[in-house]
C-alpha cells in the first residue's frame, strides 16, 4: 500500500455516515462534527456537500494528523488525497503515483456529488481506466484488484486517493449531552465510556478509592486507560471520592453483604454527584452473562431516579477483551471473571442508610480537569 504521508497528497477528505440519517438534527450534527475536527486537527476545515476537506501544507506531519482524525467520533472513513482541477491533471498525477504501488491490476471507483460535471461517474471511470491501462499496462479488475483508485468529483475540485482509512463512526462527540461513568479503572469500564462517546455523549468519570486522599491515584496504573480515552475526548473531568465514609458502617456487616453494600454506595454517590453537576445519567461497565447473577444490582438500580446506561451488558468477556485490546486499554485484573450481585433483602432500607456516608463522601470530593497533552489541573 502506498504510504499515506507521501508529499503528493495535498488534501484529506473526511466522510461521515450516520449523521445523514438524522433528518431534523443533521445540520446541527454536521456543525458539531465540523467543530470537533477543527479542534482536534488544529486547523481550518472546509465543509463540502457530504464531506469535509483539510488542505495540507508541505510542513505538516500528515501521518500524525491522520492518526488524530481516526479518533474522531462521527468520522466513518477518511483518506489522504490528491486534489486537482481537471481530469487531465488527474491523469498525469495518477501516472506518477501508480507505478510506486507495484500494482498489476486496478479498479476505479468514482463518486460525483457535482451533478453539473459534464461526464457521468461511469464515463470518468472508463476514461481514466483506459488511459492508465494503455500507458502503464495495468489490468482492470473489478473483483480483486491490487489497487483501488477512489475518485470524488465535488463542487470545488476532483479528489483521488489510493488508500481509505476507517474512522470510529457513530455520532459526533457532544451531540448527546453529558453522562457520568462510575469508573473502576478497569479496561471494561473504559470501554463502556468509549461506547457512550461513540453515541455522542461527553463522558466524565467518578472513581471511588479506598484512601484518605485521591492524589496518589493520578500516578497509578488506572491512568493509562484514562489517557487512551483522552485521545478521543480531548478533555475529561474526574471526580475522586473516598470509600472511607462507608468503611466504619461495614464493621458489623457480614462479609457476604459487604460487596453489595459497596456497590450500592457507589451507585447512590454517583447519582448524587450527577444531579449536583448536571449530568443526564450514569454509565456502568458491567456485563450480563447470567441473569441470575444480576439480581442484586437490578434491585439497587430500581432505587435510582436517573437513567443508567450499561453499554457492555450483552457482550461476552471474550468480546470485551478483544475490543479493549484493539483500543489499547490495559486490563488491570481478570476481565473474564464473572460479576456476581447477590439479592438484597431490603433495597429501600439499604439505599436510605447510605445517605449520611454519601454526603460525607461528596464533601470530600476531589475534582481534576484532564486535557490531552497537559498536566491534570485540580479544580477547587
Amino acid at each position: 500500500m502506498l504510504e499515506a504521508s507521501l508529499p503528493e497528497y495535498n488534501s484529506i477528505v473526511i466522510h461521515y455516515g450516520e449523521i445523514t440519517l438524522k433528518r431534523g438534527k443533521r445540520g446541527e450534527y454536521e456543525r458539531i462534527l465540523h467543530r470537533n475536527i477543527e479542534k482536534l486537527a488544529g486547523m481550518k476545515v472546509r465543509r463540502l456537500q457530504g464531506r469535509f476537506v483539510i488542505d495540507l501544507e508541505p510542513s505538516m506531519n500528515v501521518a500524525d494528523l491522520l492518526e488524530r482524525i481516526g479518533k474522531i467520533f462521527g468520522v466513518v472513513w477518511y483518506a489522504p488525497a490528491v486534489r486537482v482541477s481537471s481530469l487531465e491533471e488527474l491523469k498525469e498525477r495518477l501516472l506518477s503515483l501508480l507505478p510506486r504501488t507495484n500494482a498489476r491490476s486496478m479498479k476505479i471507483e468514482v463518486k460525483r456529488s457535482n451533478k453539473s460535471f459534464p461526464k457521468t461517474s461511469i464515463e470518468v471511470a472508463r476514461e481514466l481506466g483506459g488511459e492508465l491501462a494503455s500507458r502503464l499496462g495495468l489490468k482492470v479488475d473489478l473483483k480483486k484488484p491490487d489497487q483501488i483508485i477512489h475518485v470524488e468529483i465535488t463542487e470545488d475540485s476532483i479528489y483521488a486517493s489510493l488508500v481509505k482509512l476507517r474512522g470510529p463512526g457513530g455520532l459526533p462527540l457532544g451531540a448527546s449531552g453529558r453522562v457520568l461513568c462510575l469508573y473502576s479503572g478497569e479496561a471494561g469500564s473504559a470501554l463502556a465510556c468509549w461506547f457512550m462517546m461513540k453515541r455522542g455523549c461527553r463522558v466524565d468519570l467518578l472513581h471511588v478509592h479506598g484512601e484518605e486522599l485521591g492524589g496518589p491515584i493520578l500516578d497509578s496504573e488506572i491512568m493509562h486507560n484514562i489517557r487512551r480515552l483522552l485521545e478521543y475526548a480531548l478533555r475529561i473531568r474526574i471526580y475522586l471520592a473516598s470509600l472511607r465514609p462507608l468503611l466504619d458502617s461495614l464493621e458489623k456487616i457480614s462479609s457476604e453483604e459487604k460487596p453489595m453494600i459497596k456497590i450500592a454506595f457507589i451507585l447512590r454517590l454517583g447519582e448524587e454527584v450527577a444531579k449536583l453537576k448536571g449530568y443526564l445519567g450514569l454509565v456502568l461497565g458491567s456485563r450480563l452473562e447470567s441473569s441470575s447473577r444480576f439480581d442484586g444490582l437490578l434491585e439497587i438500580l430500581s432505587m435510582r431516579s436517573l437513567p443508567v446506561h450499561i453499554p457492555l451488558i450483552a457482550f461476552t468477556s471474550e468480546e470485551v477483551a478483544k475490543k479493549c485490546e484493539d483500543l489499547g486499554f490495559h486490563v488491570i485484573s481478570d476481565s473474564r471473571k464473572q460479576e456476581y450481585y447477590p439479592a438484597v433483602l431490603d433495597p429501600i432500607k439499604l439505599w436510605e442508610s447510605l445517605e449520611e456516608p454519601v454526603s460525607r463522601a461528596i464533601r470530600g470530593l476531589e475534582v481534576y480537569d484532564f486535557r490531552l497533552g497537559a498536566e491534570p489541573k485540580r479544580i477547587k
